[in-house]
């Protein structure tokens, strides 16, 4: 297998990748140079006509993108040690954690893209607009107050061990932090310490 990745830090190849070393799974890593314009080349759009990454190369022609469908597709092949919960009821809040977890991937992008003044430098000719930013920053906080009575007094954010869940959290807050300065407001401090256990892990660090 390859997974093809971003050559910037990037949330959703992150997510892959940091779940991947949590189930000490490895292929070949292709980076993918996006602000070069190599996701729009006609080569890449082959592979996947969004020209998004991640995407995983299962075998010679056959490549399936987005990363949640990535790490279940990899959970199906290698189930051991689990990251989807083991029963029924444990899948089911695990995804339902991790679909909170995307809910706030997609505000918070929404958000930095939008008032994050060093975008029109990563991004040239980028129109931001924020009002799109504080139309869904209220959102943004009730995800995070949901996910902070979630977590509770629990070491991970779906249960005892750590879950896809917290590889999507983790891989939303440090992208953010990494290119915005984001940090989770001092409000949700169970999240906070969360934060600072998950980023010890080795799973999480990048080069």
């Amino acid at each position: 297998m390859k997974l093809y990745h971003a050559k910037v830090i990037n949330t959703c190849p992150r997510r892959v990748t940091i779940y991947m070393a949590e189930k000490t799974l490895s292929c070949e890593i292709v980076t993918v140079d996006m602000r070069a314009g190599e996701g729009r080349s006609p080569e890449f759009l082959k592979k996947n006509p969004t020209g998004a990454v991640p995407v995983l190369e299962v075998t010679d022609g056959i490549f399936l993108p987005e990363s949640g469908a990535i790490v279940e597709y990899l959970e199906e092949l290698y189930p051991n040690p689990p990251m989807i919960g083991n029963s029924p009821l444990e899948r089911a809040q695990v995804r339902a954690t991790d679909r909170m977890v995307t809910d706030f991937i997609l505000r918070n992008g929404l958000i930095m893209v939008h008032t994050d003044p060093e975008v029109n430098k990563r991004r040239p000719g980028f129109v931001q607009y924020p009002e799109v930013a504080a139309a869904v920053q209220e959102s943004r906080e009730n995800i995070l107050a949901a996910l902070e009575v979630r977590i509770g007094d629990g070491e991970f954010l779906a249960g005892d061990r750590p879950t896809i869940a917290d590889c999507s959290f983790f891989a939303a807050v440090d992208t953010a932090q990494r290119l915005s300065a984001y940090e989770i407001p001092a409000k949700y401090p169970r999240l906070r310490r969360w934060f600072e256990r998950f980023s010890l892990r080795p799973s999480t660090r990048y080069p």
